[in-house]
């Protein structure tokens, strides 16, 4: 007989597993289309010889700022570690008070050494421009190279040269949500593999498990009738069936013995009315049974 409660309790873990694995593919989709639906020319702003932007920190973590871009190739042709198309090109940083934060909140890098190269910030691969300064990038601040920015405060990049500037940070905040739903998505696939297994073993030990069957009515062991060593189980019942031929009856659970009652041959019998003549036996050798005179 099955285990009720066991077989109930691994089909609930089961049906929790199949509805987290729908929350988990919903979360999964979603994340999906939304780092798909990137794009991130989106995120890229010119050209333009002024560009503003307000600095923020939505998540208190520092910001990727923005990449200052030009139009140009990735080249060192007289090998000094700079890239030969920003090497003359600079730009200016001003707040709002139009006060010069050049070299507090970004700089002009134009490099191409074995150290860095702008080139590994590119966002677009091989599209005609070239990454020659960051600004605000509050979140890769090194002791040779730091960026201090207040938040909410307006800076304007400007330059001579036609410009580009490409907002990392918003960029950045685009991935992160689409990634967090794929994250969660993971973790509730792996929540529901757990309580699917766990459902499936709890089914398996309540079908193969269950309750002590119950004794037939009416039914009451023998007890004191285990057969001896060397005796067949049909030969241990022989004494009981001896008995029931001679006409007495086992005696059963809760009920006193009944004594037989004693019998005395002849105790009944008038000796004078018993015949003197013996019974004559015919043919009978003895003289036992002759007529006396």
């Amino acid at each position: 007989m099955a285990n009720k409660p066991v077989l109930i309790i691994g089909g609930i873990c089961i049906l929790l597993a199949i509805a987290s694995f729908g929350v988990a593919w919903s979360s999964g989709a979603r994340g999906v289309e939304e780092i798909s639906n990137v794009d991130i020319n989106e995120f890229i702003e010119g050209p333009n010889t002024s560009l503003s932007y307000t600095y923020t920190d939505e998540d208190g973590q520092g910001s990727g700022g923005w990449y200052v871009m030009m139009d140009g190739e990735y080249s060192d042709e007289n090998g000094n570690d700079r890239t030969d198309a920003c090497e003359d090109v600079t730009f200016t940083i001003t707040d709002s008070s139009g006060n010069d934060v050049t070299g507090e909140a970004g700089h002009v890098v134009c490099s191409h050494s074995y150290d860095w190269k702008d080139e590994w910030a590119d966002p677009v691969e091989n599209d005609g421009r070239i990454v020659f300064g960051y600004v605000c990038a509050t979140i890769d601040s090194t002791d040779q190279l730091r960026y201090t920015c207040t938040i909410g405060e307006e800076y304007t990049i400007a330059s001579e040269t036609q410009l580009y500037v490409f907002d990392k940070d918003s960029h950045d905040l685009e991935y992160v949500d689409g990634g967090l739903a794929l994250l969660g998505s993971g973790l509730m696939s792996m929540l529901g593999a757990c309580c699917c297994g766990f459902g499936f073993i709890l089914v398996l030990v309540g079908a193969l498990t269950g309750g002590a069957p119950k004794p037939m009515v009416g039914y009451m062991p023998q007890q004191g009738m285990m057969p001896q060593q060397g005796m067949m189980p049909q030969q241990a019942m022989m004494p009981q069936q001896g008995m029931q031929q001679q006409g007495m009856m086992p005696q059963q659970m809760g009920q006193m013995p009944v004594q037989q009652p004693q019998y005395t041959v002849g105790a009944d019998i008038d000796s004078s009315r018993v015949a003197d003549t013996p019974v004559s036996v015919g043919n009978s050798p003895s003289g036992v049974w002759e007529k006396q005179p």
